[in-house]
């Protein structure tokens, strides 16, 4: 047994284009493809995609993952409300579930 032990450390700090820290949980708005996008962070996930939820379709149940290098503009948004009836979400949601495959806006992967 060695008379010194080293354990290294690997620590990620992802920011906003204005230098703010991202943590987990934090709403942000992406600007991809010249679309916005409003969603929350999850993670950076090992490959290096940036993993979202997103607010309103499916419920933010399914992570949509990015590629780094397709986001142009991050920012953190300080407040979001969905000014809506319960059944209009419920139909915003599906129809964004159904058209999520558009080559606009269609995330690098989505996880299953």
């Amino acid at each position: 047994m060695a008379g010194v032990g080293v354990q290294e450390k690997k620590i990620v700090t992802v920011t906003t284009t204005d230098g703010q820290t991202i943590n987990s949980g934090d709403i942000l708005a992406l600007s991809i493809k010249g679309q916005d996008i409003v969603c929350r962070f999850s993670k950076l996930d090992n490959n290096s995609y940036f993993e979202t939820f997103p607010l309103i379709s499916s419920g933010g149940k399914t992570p949509v993952r990015y590629r780094l290098q397709s986001i142009v503009t991050c920012f953190k948004v300080k407040s979001f409300e969905v000014d809506a009836t319960e059944q209009a979400l419920k139909e915003a949601a599906k129809a964004a579930a159904d058209h999520a495959d558009q080559d606009t806006l269609a995330p690098a992967t989505e996880a299953e």
